[in-house]
């Protein structure tokens, strides 16, 4: 009789590493690791120049590119955000190319989809888990991004409502201002041994707040 291959390994509470070191970011690859989440600082230059950007609510930037083309695509789209002020922004888009370059080499053709905006109205206030390989998120701006850790929901409540999903709302995680995060995702037509990571937009709109975000998918 031939020996059934090990499948343990599919039902291991998945982890979530939390880091102050972005040179760490290739363990979101490990097969029980859903969540890579880099803590550091706000930087107080980038967060001044976002102020005017929230202040005159700048349209979306969107763009699909390559690792090869990610600087020209920057610098042809900056002046969306930047307006007559070229150098005022200097700071926040070193910080997005590096992070996104960074990134995108998890792709195998190492290329992916690009999201700016600034956002001022509820999300997706759902936990729930997405249909990708890959997200890069960060606020650079406002409430970040909040996830639960597995031991604090009900997977099998997925679809339904919070109330349901979470098993202990005081175990609810939130992504601080400029913390940068790599969610892993879940595909329906691959076996994939790793739960994707389930997570929320906060909730602004009743608060008046506003938040930029980047957001990259693979």
């Amino acid at each position: 009789m031939k020996a059934l291959p090990d499948i343990t390994f599919w039902f291991r509470n998945p982890k979530q590493i939390i880091s102050d070191s972005w040179s760490e970011r290739n363990v979101i690859l490990e097969s029980d690791v859903n969540l890579f989440s880099w803590k550091r600082k706000t930087n107080q230059q980038i967060s001044s120049y976002l102020q005017h950007v929230v202040s005159s609510d700048k349209e979306p930037i969107s763009f699909f590119t390559d690792v090869n083309d990610l600087e020209k695509w920057i610098s042809e789209i900056r002046g969306i955000w930047d307006g007559e002020n070229k150098t005022a922004g200097d700071a926040f888009w070193k910080d997005v190319f590096i992070v996104v370059r960074d990134f995108l080499t998890f792709s195998p053709s190492q290329s992916g989809t690009v999201i700016l905006k600034v956002i001022h109205s509820n999300q997706c206030t759902k936990f729930h888990t997405d249909g990708y390989p890959l997200r890069l998120f960060t606020t650079y701006y406002g409430k970040g991004t909040e996830w639960l850790p597995e031991k604090a929901l009900n997977r099998g409540a997925l679809g339904k409502r919070n109330d349901q999903i979470v098993k202990n709302p005081f175990k609810i995680q939130r992504m601080e201002t400029f913390e940068v995060g790599i969610l892993k995702g879940e595909l329906s037509d691959r076996m994939n041994p790793t739960p994707g990571i389930v997570h929320r937009s906060p909730e602004i709109e009743k608060t008046g707040e506003k938040r930029i975000i980047l957001r990259v998918d693979i």
